[in-house]
């Protein structure tokens, strides 16, 4: 056994510098909220190549992703720096702007079998490079038994071009045997001090 039992720790951190071929700069980062849930889907190529009606070679190459995350909720200046809505006189504007690239990254609780039982370990992950939106809200009233309502961030994440190997990077991950430990991880990558 090795399964998913959590998720903790959401961060963000705006780009402020991204040149091909060199590593990302980002600002300060932020915790986004508690987190409830991320889904991943890795967009890959299905390029097949025949010959003498057999196939020959095949690449499923990573073309990009898509990330849904659903925080607990987000306060006005959170939702302000990751959607790119303007504050003007105490008041937040929804434009027609384009949503800032963010780095975002989270831990994944782990539960596996080891040699003496079961094991808890943490897993850090970052994605390099995200733009986030949020594509339907709903509001309703309080019913006799609450429905609890949170936003979903829909984010679409590029492949970013860190050395000179002419790969594309698009996110990585680091297991750890603490939180604290990937926790540090990831406040050193999102500039979180």
């Amino acid at each position: 056994m090795n399964a998913n039992v959590g998720m903790q720790y959401p961060v963000y951190s705006p780009v402020t510098a991204y040149v091909p071929g060199t590593s990302i700069t980002y600002g300060t980062g932020k915790v986004c909220a508690e987190a409830i849930s991320a889904s991943i889907n890795w967009d890959r190529a299905d390029g097949r190549f025949y010959g003498d009606d057999v196939q020959l070679d095949s690449d499923n190459g990573i073309l990009g992703y898509t990330i849904d995350f659903e925080p607990t909720g987000l306060t006005d200046e959170i939702r302000a720096s990751l959607l790119g809505e303007t504050l003007a006189s105490s008041e937040y504007t929804i434009n027609s702007d384009s949503a800032p690239d963010v780095g975002f990254g989270y831990i994944r609780v782990m539960r596996k079998t080891g040699t003496n039982g079961v094991v808890t370990s943490y897993e850090g992950w970052w994605f390099h490079k995200v733009k986030f939106g949020v594509s339907s809200e709903e509001t309703r009233t309080k019913e006799r038994n609450i429905e609890w309502r949170t936003p979903t961030l829909s984010g679409a994440g590029d492949g970013v071009s860190l050395d000179s190997t002419g790969k594309l990077a698009f996110a990585k991950h680091r297991t750890f045997e603490s939180f604290t430990a990937a926790q540090t991880w990831l406040k050193s990558l999102a500039g979180i001090t």
